[in-house]
């Protein structure tokens, strides 16, 4: 067992560390990432659990508990990592704003998992132990989950009562006036030539009202409309980004920068830049277009 529990210490830190960096980049800018795990909400109850497994894996406190949750939780990271890495996403976005590549990561997650298996518990130990013995081990286990489900639930009902909502919480907290959200909106595969259409949030967190002058692009393939619009004080608008898909295969990104004139801030006509990733075509698509003519 001494030896399981001098490696369980590995992924306490490495699981620390990622949460204190996500918990930085949740403050000091919204999450680049699309879909589910781009919610405010998703990413404070990641940052919970990872800080809960990484104290948990530190105390010793019911070892066979953490060795099984410690390699269940790297089986799932190594699993997303590996999925990225294949879809050719450039960051996995698991360390915050640091933001290896997912092949990085990857590695980094079977290493984990390979020290986990090297140093399993003795599961033959476990089965002598009473069951008086382990209730009372696993307490406050079970204890530490009921906390963080409370403070969870305590944190986002705190923002939506003081602000309105968990994004508009870590606005105040980041210094920012105007949000564009998703940080990363994602489009669907097509191929060259065809156009997709995706809607991003204007948040205006401000007592005034802001104008959305217009946008700009690092490509001529990609169109802002609705624009220009008057966002009220505390409201939220959609503006459409029309894409039209080019021949380049896999996932790529275009920014956009939205131009935001502020009547309450200095910097007025600022620009506010945003992520869409594009699926631009399925891999050997003109080869099966070919072999049907």
């Amino acid at each position: 067992m001494r030896l399981s529990g001098l490696i369980l210490r590995l992924p306490a830190i490495l699981l620390l560390a990622a949460a204190a960096l996500k918990a930085w980049g949740l403050a000091l800018d919204p999450v680049g990432r699309a879909g589910f795990f781009s919610s405010a909400e998703v990413q404070l109850a990641i940052i919970e659990f990872e800080i809960f497994l990484g104290i948990w894996l530190l105390t010793g406190l019911a070892s066979v508990g953490a060795w099984l949750t410690a390699l269940a939780t790297f089986l799932v990271f190594a699993c997303i990592s590996f999925y990225l890495g294949v879809i050719g996403q450039t960051s996995c976005g698991c360390f915050g704003r640091f933001s290896p590549s997912p092949w990085w990561a990857f590695a980094l997650d079977a290493v984990v998992i390979g020290l986990l298996l090297l140093g399993r518990p003795d599961f033959a130990a476990l089965r002598d132990e009473r069951r008086g013995h382990l209730g009372r081990e696993l307490l406050p286990i079970i204890s530490g989950l009921g906390g963080l489900v409370a403070i969870f639930a305590i944190l986002v009902g705190w923002a939506h009562s003081a602000f309105g909502s968990v994004p508009a919480a870590l606005a105040h907290f980041r210094g920012e006036r105007v949000s564009v959200y998703p940080g990363l909106a994602q489009v669907e595969t097509g191929t060259e030539g065809e156009g997709r259409s995706v809607e991003v949030q204007v948040a205006n967190w401000t007592d005034n009202p802001i104008r959305v002058l217009g946008g700009t692009s690092d490509c001529s393939c990609t169109v802002l409309g609705d624009l220009p619009l008057t966002v009220p004080p505390g409201e939220t608008r959609a503006v459409t980004v029309d894409i039209s898909l080019s021949a380049r295969p896999g996932i790529y990104t275009r920014k956009v920068a939205f131009l935001v004139d502020d009547d309450g801030s200095n910097s007025q006509g600022r620009a506010i830049t945003r992520g869409v990733a594009v699926n631009p075509r399925e891999r050997f698509s003109r080869h099966r277009r070919n072999t049907m003519k």
